[in-house]
């Protein structure tokens, strides 16, 4: 082997070395980003797995919570069903009293919403064809109590329900049981919640 074979062999050998050097680099490079792309996409996996469980809990909160007013509303709409109808009820039980029962409240009607003047009672046609004869004396004890009131009953008839209305001089007070049970409608609502609902 000559000088120059030696010194070229020398290069070859050099440059093989180097190039192997700089491969096994390269390949521990490649395999450093390799790992560090698969620790940043497992940490990006892991980020997007709580994000998203994080999502379906507050989905879940916000659905329970739905769920909860949903229910809430349902169940106050059933007790205000409840209300009105034992309401109606009540009203519909002061209909449907017999002759006298229906008059005996009549009267106690009149004496607790008779002015202290001179008036008219007024009822509706049912009303007025059923009343007692004895009414005028009746209606005149029931309001005795009351100085000055003087109540005596109408000929005309109102297209009420049921009770009556109070004529003093063309001023008009509406007694009728709708009227009534209108004008307390929330003190009613309160005392049938109270007795339904605790």
């Amino acid at each position: 082997m000559t000088g120059l074979e030696k010194i070229t062999t020398q290069i070859i050998d050099d440059a093989k070395a180097s190039a192997q050097k700089a491969r096994t680099t390269a390949e521990e490079e490649a395999a450093k980003i390799l790992a560090s792309a698969k620790a940043q996409r497992e940490a990006q996996a892991q980020q997007q797995s709580e994000e998203t469980q994080a999502q379906a809990a507050a989905i879940a909160a916000h659905a329970q919570s739905g769920a909860a007013l949903k229910k809430r509303q349902i169940l106050l709409a059933a007790k205000q069903q409840i209300i009105s109808e034992t309401i109606q009820a009540a009203q519909e039980s002061l209909l449907a009293l017999d002759g006298d029962a229906y008059f005996s409240l009549i009267f106690k009607m009149a004496g607790k919403f008779a002015l202290p003047q001179q008036g008219k009672l007024i009822l509706n046609d049912r009303d007025l064809a059923r009343a007692p004869k004895d009414f005028d004396a009746r209606l005149k004890a029931a309001v005795e109590a009351i100085p000055g009131a003087a109540l005596s009953l109408s000929g005309e008839t109102r297209p009420i329900n049921g009770g009556f209305v109070l004529d003093y001089d063309g001023i008009e007070e509406n007694c009728s049981f709708e009227a009534l049970f209108y004008s307390s409608q929330e003190a009613l609502q309160d005392k049938v919640q109270e007795f339904l609902f605790q």
